[in-house]
């Protein structure tokens, strides 16, 4: 490949990534840190310690054939200080096309309990307002490409990496500063059975510039919207089902599902079963399973759009584990 031609080839597809969303997670409650800077210190359970979340998806790009093609990772970490203030951090990478182009967000968070009514056998409510900050990291890494040179007939599929390329592209960087901002509210019926949350976020307000090329070219605000129900049936079983939507420059993004969740008698067992439609894009089968502090999670993202000719099926794992610590709100603050 003429190296000109590679280099307006790579602006382009960056460019084309510019006015696209955010990468996103099939199990997005999961992943509070990226969905909502106010979930900062908000809990599921009756454990109000620290909290560790984990996530990874790996997807297979079909023109490749090998996996990993589209990796993203994300962890968060965050404490609860008093009955108002918490703080955490949140990190998330996303690798795309074989290494080619990497994104790779650090943030520090805090949020504060604008209304905190934590008063025994009353309805409770929560109304919590969140802010991130840190940096945004973009990079390209034209090396992992393939080209012309290093086709050959032998291998897989169709090109010989130890082959050199003959190229003398060079690694492209920046930094840049990013804030979010969240709001968050939760309320808690007297009878502890029936919950209803919903929040807010806006991300990348202060638009950085994501250019390689020396122009200005800011980053989409990107806002979500995000709300659910969770009502406890009996003493087994619980359902919540949530609403997620996304917008960012000229894409959105819906992604609507349940979590069934049932706990096992005289054992600290709960089996989680969940399913998930995401607008034009994909249907979402979740299996986990919760045993005391811990919840883990796996889901399996079968495409119905057109991309399904160029990806192969997604597979995603979340992690959440809290610690141990004094219950300091006296209620069951909830995603």
């Amino acid at each position: 490949m003429n190296r000109y031609i590679t280099i307006v080839a790579l602006v382009v597809f960056v460019l084309k990534l510019s006015f696209s969303q955010d990468f996103h997670y099939a199990q997005f409650d999961a992943n509070p840190g990226y969905l909502n800077p106010a979930l900062t210190g908000e809990r599921m359970d009756e454990y109000k310690g620290v909290k560790l979340n984990f996530n990874y998806r790996d997807q297979m790009a079909r023109y490749t054939n090998t996996p990993g093609s589209y990796r993203s990772f994300a962890s968060g970490l965050d404490a609860t200080l008093n009955s108002r203030f918490s703080i955490g951090e949140f990190i998330n990478n996303n690798n795309s096309s074989d290494g080619t182009f990497n994104t790779l967000n650090f943030l520090i968070a805090g949020s504060y309990k604008l209304i905190n009514d934590v008063k025994e056998n009353e309805r409770q409510q929560n109304f919590s307002v969140g802010l991130q900050m840190g940096f945004l990291n973009k990079s390209i890494h034209p090396q992992n490409s393939t080209y012309d040179t290093q086709y050959t007939g032998t291998s897989l599929d169709g090109f010989d990496r130890n082959i050199s390329s003959g190229e003398t592209f060079v690694k492209e960087s920046y930094y840049q500063f990013d804030l979010n901002f969240g709001v968050y509210y939760r309320t808690t019926l007297k009878n502890k059975r029936l919950s209803f949350f919903g929040g807010a976020a806006i991300y990348h307000l202060n638009k950085p510039n994501e250019s390689f090329i020396g122009q200005y070219s800011s980053t989409p605000i990107k806002f979500n919207f995000h709300c659910g129900i969770k009502y406890k049936i009996n003493e087994e079983l619980s359902l919540m089902p949530q609403i997620l939507y996304m917008n960012q420059a000229k894409a959105n993004e819906t992604n609507i599902g349940m979590l069934l969740f049932y706990k096992i008698k005289g054992s600290s067992f709960e089996p989680i079963i969940g399913f998930n439609w995401r607008n034009k894009n994909a249907i979402i089968f979740q299996l986990g399973i919760g045993y005391k502090e811990v919840s883990f999670r796996t889901s399996y993202c079968l495409v119905t759009n057109y991309l399904k000719d160029y990806r192969n099926k997604g597979l995603e794992f979340s992690l959440i584990y809290t610690f141990k610590g004094k219950n300091k709100s006296g209620i069951l603050p909830l995603f």
